[in-house]
């Protein structure tokens, strides 16, 4: 059974009706419950979530966002990766590499060397930096 690694573009996508990307991420959200991928997220990932959603859809809608993401951990269908000291400083090692001619975030970064890490090569996610990194981008119907 693939992994799949859940990026902010998405998670803001699922929760934000005003995104362009809403319908695309609910469907394929739907996918994956059907087909019950494992999903990761990383720490870094859920940090630039909870400031995106504050900014997107307010308040109570961020702290709804959280507790969802806790029952999800609960229930075992959500596994959230630690960046530890080893993994952001190898994360610091491809953004110095890569960055000359590329945007990656650090926290593009830091997800690629954790996807790298567990073999993870899918990412939802509506970020073309991804595919850059050499990861399967999904859903693969969005534009």
């Amino acid at each position: 059974m693939r992994a799949v690694l859940v990026d902010t573009s998405a998670w803001d996508a699922l929760e934000d009706r005003n995104d362009s990307n809403h319908a695309a991420a609910v469907r394929y959200r739907a996918l994956l419950r059907q087909e019950r991928m494992p999903l990761y997220v990383t720490n870094f990932i859920l940090d630039e979530c909870y400031t995106l959603l504050l900014q997107n859809v307010g308040y109570a809608r961020t702290v709804a966002f959280k507790s969802t993401i806790d029952c999800m951990q609960a229930g075992r269908v959500l596994t959230i990766i630690h960046m530890s000291e080893e993994l952001e400083k190898a994360a610091w090692e491809v953004f110095e590499q890569f960055n000359q001619d590329k945007t990656w975030s650090f926290t593009d970064c830091t997800t690629k060397v954790v996807m790298d890490s567990l073999g993870i090569q899918h990412i939802f996610v509506f970020d073309h930096h991804f595919e850059q990194m050499g990861f399967i981008r999904l859903p693969t119907d969005h534009s």
